[in-house]
């Protein structure tokens, strides 16, 4: 299992390496927008047997990106909105990350690469619940998500924010708490797993039907004795 963000800009190396992972499931968290504003590379899609598009649209429970940001906000606002999209995630949008645990069940052969824009929020919440079933510790969990901070550089990614929104006339410090990642980010998510459900395993098993057995199958199909 792989995760990403969107891939409408690779290079051919790039795509040679893709090619290589040999992924056979594609997973796209994009609303319809994004898809259309950075579509998916055509030499990307041509190689996946199964593309799945989820749709995911942060916000939608909390209060728009578009309506949260403006030339009037704080960085604080910022912030906090990034953490509620968190929570909302964990609350809101279950269906789409149990298509997830319902493909890498049901077919023992997947290779799977989930993505949406940055393969920070919407994706990086689907990998931590992966690797939460693996029974990976949190502090573990934290530090693969926090990898994204080597890739995904806010300094880089404000101008394309500003161009796929067009922010303009709002201050690169209230755009830079949405392309940053956080550990708060992802832990407001584990909060509301555990407000939800007492416990990881809990939620896992209300949200998504994975209990004990699942679990394990997952273990044995996605993990390597070494």
């Amino acid at each position: 299992m792989f995760r990403a963000g969107h891939l409408a800009d690779l290079s051919l190396a790039d795509l040679t390496v893709v090619a290589d992972l040999g992924i056979s499931h594609l997973y796209d968290f994009r609303r319809g927008f994004e898809q259309e504003h950075k579509p998916n590379h055509p030499s990307v899609l041509a190689t996946v047997d199964h593309v799945i598009h989820l749709d995911i649209t942060p916000g939608n429970h909390s209060g728009s990106l578009e309506v949260v940001t403006h030339t009037g906000s704080l960085p604080a606002e910022t912030h906090q909105f990034m953490c509620d999209i968190n929570r909302e995630l964990a609350l809101s949008h279950q269906s789409s990350f149990k298509r997830v645990f319902e493909g890498l069940l049901t077919d023992p052969d997947a290779i799977v690469l989930v993505h949406c824009a940055a393969g920070k929020d919407r994706t990086g919440f689907a990998a931590a619940l992966i690797l939460l079933a693996l029974g990976v510790e949190l502090d573990v969990v934290m530090q693969d998500y926090l990898l994204t901070q080597r890739y995904f550089l806010p300094h880089e990614q404000i101008p394309a924010l500003r161009d796929k929104y067009g922010f303009d006339g709002v201050k690169d410090e209230v755009l830079e708490p949405i392309v940053a990642t956080r550990r708060e980010y992802l832990q407001a998510g584990v909060d509301a797993m555990l407000e939800h459900s007492g416990s990881v395993e809990g939620y896992l098993l209300d949200a998504f039907g994975v209990g004990a057995v699942e679990r394990q199958l997952l273990s044995e199909r996605l993990t390597e004795t070494v």
